[in-house]
């Protein structure tokens, strides 16, 4: 099977903060991974995600949205992640379709709370 063009970048690898989604729905979107940010930075930067875990605690089935923008304006780049009450998630790369974001990367969650971690690989 041939590669993609994204797998066939390479980059680094980085590892989110630990981010807790406590507000239901779009307004209570977060920042779940940023942008590598300086100013001697030359070029733009980009990332793509590699893996995405930790556990629903909200009670409930759940989705999960990942996507680009603000609280009360987040919109999906990648469809929504289904997760169980009470359970540990983990979504690799296999399980994850190939996105690319060139801006900070926000979740927001259908019921709370949700705690989220993400790895992705940063290409510059």
């Amino acid at each position: 099977m041939p590669i993609g063009y994204l797998e066939a970048r390479k980059g680094v690898r980085l590892i989110g903060d630990v981010t807790d989604i406590t507000v239901a729905a779009n307004a209570g979107g977060q920042a779940i991974f940023q942008l590598s940010q300086a100013a001697a930075l030359v070029g733009t930067k980009t990332f793509r995600i590699k893996r995405i875990k930790r556990i629903n605690q909200a009670g409930v089935n759940t989705l999960i949205h990942i996507g680009t923008g603000a609280a009360l304006a987040i919109v999906d780049i990648m469809p929504e992640l289904w997760t169980f009450a009470g359970l540990n998630f983990d979504f690799p790369e296999a399980d994850l379709p190939e996105v690319e974001f060139s801006v900070d990367m926000m979740a927001w969650a259908v019921a709370v709370p949700v705690t989220i971690q993400v790895e992705v690989e940063e290409l510059g």
